[in-house]
């Protein structure tokens, strides 16, 4: 497995985590206002939760294998990330329309932040899966 795919399956495990934990967590009930300032407080106990567990472990990766963390990507790598950010960009245009219809007949700005949120975090899942599924298979 080369260090890339590492870093990947290591970054989608992290999201799919921080992220389920927001879904799980956040008080959906809420609106207006309170809805975005827990939304603001959740959102950056996420995002240094997330920088710690990466950062940790892409050092650790790099220390145990320092050639394959430095070496530039090939031109397989460079078609794999192309491929997989079109998926998602897809997701994300598609999700991205469906929270302006969302905002349309809620009126809501909590529920549409968390819409788009989910499209970015759904987008971000696509694009990591496909590249692992793209150096499992070879493909």
């Amino acid at each position: 497995m080369t260090f890339r795919e590492k870093i990947d399956w290591l970054t989608l495990a992290v999201i799919a985590l921080a992220f389920g934990w927001y879904a799980m967590v956040f008080p959906w009930g809420l609106t207006g206002t309170p809805a975005l300032a827990v939304q603001g407080g959740m959102l950056i106990v996420v995002a240094i939760a997330m920088t710690l567990v990466l950062t940790v472990a892409s050092v650790a990766l790099a220390i145990h294998r320092p050639r394959d963390a430095n070496a530039p990507a090939d031109e397989r790598d460079r078609d794999i990330t192309r491929r997989a950010a079109s998926r998602a960009y897809y997701v994300l245009i598609v999700g991205a329309i469906c929270c302006f219809a969302l905002g349309y007949w809620t009126g809501d700005l909590a529920t549409v932040l968390n819409g788009l949120l989910a499209s970015i975090v759904v987008a971000e899942l696509v694009r990591l899966a496909s590249q692992v599924s793209a150096y499992r298979t070879g493909a």
